[in-house]
């Protein structure tokens, strides 16, 4: 059900020789503070340095563990990956609303490292109720920017949610505590950049600003090309300070770390002559915080707020706060490319040598299945390796494997 979103507000105040940003929001009459949207800076500094140092402490940087991972999966070009634990057996809510609340956005967020210019995926649950396993499949979303990750992946759950729910209660007359998920397979397919001179205009925006941004371009693509190298130029030498006759004003996104909701904010705000107002540009960077283009604002937009109505889909009536919510939710066609099957009684499914992905937001384990999968039937014999080495090449030569069947398995890899 609907219900009326609180009222966010993102407030400068200046006190001493300091100035202080802070995200508000209301709720019932409460004013409450954010705990994680907080900066200082000097009273005589540019705006753009409370978002550089908030940049340095909250842009997702990769270890060269983390690299290492990454460049094997683009070798293999890994499309396939495995979220398992045997200890959420009983625990469908926790397993399956932890997994998507964390655990594959951030996998999805570092598939967008290394010039992915978007991705699409779809998500499988391994649904094990009174000894049968069903797969409950969701259908492809294609994400087009990296804030739009969380949200995508927050709309398959619901509607997977739904899914489940309605098939045990119509067909097996049993409620989420009856049934068990210990695997959850992420499919997903990247789209790379095709060169380093590709149309950068080209790129779309977040969901989230694409309707409170939508209009054409009125500055020719010789001045904007112009304001763009001046921009980098100064951005790399100076560290955000701009001249005073860069008569144009800029602004930055940033993203709630508490509310995962979008603002926008001034980044550099010059004197306006009063014969040729200033225009407006939003600065869009790639997930690593590197400058990937100017997009022009007619008018400057402030915090993206819900209205007072909902959002309604026209075909099944479901509601959102947000616009961006209810695109996602026709692009998946309200759930009706999900699918339900069951796996035959006798048949097991097993992906060998999987690449163990471990990533910090996640208490489940997370594997790459680097081939396709072996369908066997019970009692039939599979040598299989399962020695994970850790190699500086590309090369994986052995690791675990995942096995699916309606047997309880005692882990969640089978070791051979």
């Amino acid at each position: 059900m609907y219900e009326e979103e609180s009222i966010s507000s993102f407030v400068f105040s200046n006190e001493g020789d300091q100035q202080t940003f802070h995200h508000q929001w209301r709720v019932e009459g409460q004013l409450h503070e954010c705990s994680t949207c907080r900066s200082s800076i000097d009273a005589d500094e540019p705006p753009s340095q409370h978002w550089l140092r908030r940049g340095e402490q909250l842009q997702p940087q990769l270890t060269k563990q983390q690299q290492a991972v990454l460049d094997i999966i683009e070798a293999r070009q890994l499309e396939t990956f495995f979220f398992c634990d045997e200890s959420a057996q009983q625990k469908l809510d926790d397993f399956l609303a932890e997994t998507c609340s964390s655990a594959v956005p951030e996998l999805l967020r570092w598939m967008f490292h290394n010039g992915t210019q978007c991705l699409e995926f779809h998500v499988a649950c391994y649904v094990l109720v009174q000894n049968q396993v069903h797969i409950c499949q969701s259908g492809t979303v294609l994400v087009q920017h990296h804030y739009d990750i969380e949200e995508c992946v927050s709309v398959v759950y619901e509607l997977l949610t739904q899914r489940i729910q309605n098939y045990l209660r119509s067909s097996h007359d049993v409620g989420l505590d009856e049934c068990s998920i210990t695997r959850i397979r992420v499919q997903l397919k990247r789209k790379r950049a095709e060169s380093d001179t590709m149309n950068l205009t080209s790129l779309p925006l977040p969901l989230q600003l694409s309707q409170a941004t939508s209009g054409h371009s009125g500055t020719s693509e010789s001045d904007l090309a112009s304001l763009r190298a001046a921009y980098v130029k100064h951005q790399r030498e100076c560290n955000g300070y701009f001249p005073p006759n860069m008569r144009v004003n800029l602004y930055g996104l940033q993203q709630c770390q508490t509310t995962k909701e979008l603002y926008v904010v001034p980044y550099h705000i010059s004197e306006t002559l009063q014969q040729r107002p200033n225009k407006n540009f939003l600065i869009l960077n790639d997930i690593m915080g590197q400058f990937q283009r100017l997009h022009e604002l007619h008018t400057p937009i402030g915090p993206i707020r819900s209205r007072s109505r909902p959002y309604t889909c026209r075909r099944c009536r479901a509601q959102f706060k947000q616009r961006s919510r209810l695109h996602i939710h026709q692009q998946l066609r309200c759930g009706q490319d999900f699918s339900l099957d069951s796996i035959h009684p006798d048949i097991v499914e097993v992906y060998e040598q999987c690449l163990p992905v471990s990533r910090s937001a996640s208490q489940y384990t997370c594997y790459g299945a680097t081939r396709p999968k072996t369908v066997i039937r019970k009692g039939q014999f599979v040598p299989i390796e399962c020695d994970w080495r850790r190699k500086s090449s590309v090369q994986v030569q052995h690791g675990p494997c995942v096995v699916i069947s309606n047997a309880q398995l005692s882990s969640p890899c089978k070791y051979l």
